[in-house]
């Protein structure tokens, strides 16, 4: 008999056939978020997270969060290049 693998959002959501989850890997200085992959959902360094709300929030907590970090990471980041993408060109 085949394992079956559930998921379960950092909510408590558990992972039906929607196809509105996404993945989160949190680091002390960044989130990155991924379109929903099973195999990478496995990972122990990804949060499994059920929809928009459960990611705003998580983005949320990481900015709290950094509010802390010491005085230069802040700035160090402040040079770094935003990558092009539609959410940063703004409208035209």
């Amino acid at each position: 008999m085949a394992a079956v693998t559930t998921f379960t959002c950092v909510c408590g959501v558990e992972k039906r056939a929607s196809n509105h989850w996404i993945l989160a890997r949190v680091t002390s200085d960044s989130v990155t978020f991924l379109p929903w992959d099973r195999d990478l959902a496995l990972s122990d360094d990804v949060i499994v997270l059920c929809g928009e709300g459960c990611a705003a929030a998580l983005l949320s907590r990481s900015l709290g969060e950094w509010k802390h970090l010491p005085a230069n990471v802040p700035r160090a980041m402040a040079n770094m290049s935003l990558p092009q993408t539609s959410l940063n060109r703004g409208a035209r």
